[in-house]
């Protein structure tokens, strides 16, 4: 009784969920119902092993770091750059994090290759890669190729340092909608009392999501690196913990504070 009951349970549950072909025979000619799940399975088929081992991949960070006019060559600011890489470097975990330096010069760039390690720009073992700009007209520093090799090396984050942006306001705008597209935030700090050059900074800045700053003195910039590290790398519980005692800094922190 059992056995026939569990016989037209089966038959039962195969005809209601179609688990047999079309050409199942009739159960008056004796002929044996065809699975189709056999032939929806390849017979070259291998079984993949999941790797026990596999980690999501971090993803991976580039910060760019820019320098002109009294910052060109970074000699003059080499500790506080060196600081900054510092902090990036120790508050992103190893691998996650490149870093590059840029001098835009008059008629041409240097730049260093991409790095997971800080790099030192007075060191001597420090190999520099120099770019002519051919756009370039005497006397006039120009940040356009530099932005465009930035937006290039996917870059996610550009720090800038400088007193002139010569430029001009329609490359300023192509700049600005190329890097909101891509995603790139660009932290201008302007030196100088150039009026135009500072407001071309902190539009570039504001317009990209990154901060602006004008420094009163190169010295000034010491006090401002731990909260442009913080920044840089999103960290708002370091940033929000920061207690600045110079007054640049702490101007700064009550800005991006405010957003």
């Amino acid at each position: 009784m059992a056995t026939d009951f569990l016989s037209r349970l089966r038959a039962a549950t195969e005809h209601a969920l179609q688990l047999t072909t079309s050409r199942t025979a009739r159960a008056d000619t004796g002929t044996p119902a065809r699975s189709i799940f056999p032939q929806l399975a390849s017979r070259t088929a291998d079984l993949a092993r999941a790797d026990a081992s596999w980690q999501p991949k971090p993803p991976l960070i580039r910060v760019e770091i820019m320098a002109s006019g009294p910052f060109d060559r970074l000699l003059g600011v080499r500790n506080a750059v060196n600081r900054l890489q510092d902090n990036l470097v120790a508050a992103i975990r190893k691998g996650t994090l490149e870093l590059r330096l840029t001098e835009v010069r008059q008629a041409c760039r240097h730049s260093t290759a991409w790095s997971t390690r800080p790099v030192d720009p007075s060191a001597s073992t420090t190999m520099w890669q120099c770019f002519a700009d051919t756009s370039a007209e005497q006397g006039r520093i120009l940040f356009a190729s530099a932005f465009r090799e930035s937006l290039r090396n996917q870059v996610n984050h550009v720090v800038v340092f400088g007193d002139r942006f010569d430029d001009g306001l329609l490359f300023l705008g192509s700049a600005i909608r190329a890097f909101r597209r891509r995603g790139i935030r660009a932290s201008m700090f302007h030196l100088g009392g150039d009026f135009s050059s500072r407001n071309m900074y902190k539009l570039l800045a504001v317009s990209t999501g990154g901060i602006f700053m004008h420094l009163s003195n190169q010295h000034s910039l010491e006090a401002i690196l731990p909260v442009v590290a913080a920044f840089a790398r999103g960290d708002r519980a370091r940033l929000d913990a920061l207690s600045p005692a110079a007054p640049e800094a702490r101007a700064l922190m009550a800005r991006l504070r405010r957003r």
